[in-house]
């Protein structure tokens, strides 16, 4: 369950003013419940080991959104075209 340090978090994920879809895919990644490798693995189903991506690390929704080598790259690129 949600400490109350995270609720004021979560809360905030809904006043935002992005698409539904976006909100819902903050909300599944604050959750953990995004279907990456580590969850596969916890849930006894078939995954690959690395991320598909970048193959450098074990697929996690916090290596896929903040460490992965090529995310970061897209990130970069996007901020530099906007």
């Amino acid at each position: 369950h949600w400490g109350k340090q995270e609720l004021p978090r979560l809360k905030l994920i809904w006043k935002n003013w992005v698409l539904p879809k976006v909100k819902f895919f903050h909300w599944l990644a604050n959750m953990d419940r995004c279907w990456t490798a580590d969850r596969l693995q916890r849930r006894g189903l078939q995954h690959h080991p690395r991320c598909l991506l970048c193959d450098q690390e074990p697929e996690t929704i916090h290596h896929l959104l903040v460490s992965c080598t090529f995310s970061r790259q897209v990130r970069h690129d996007t901020l530099s075209w906007l």
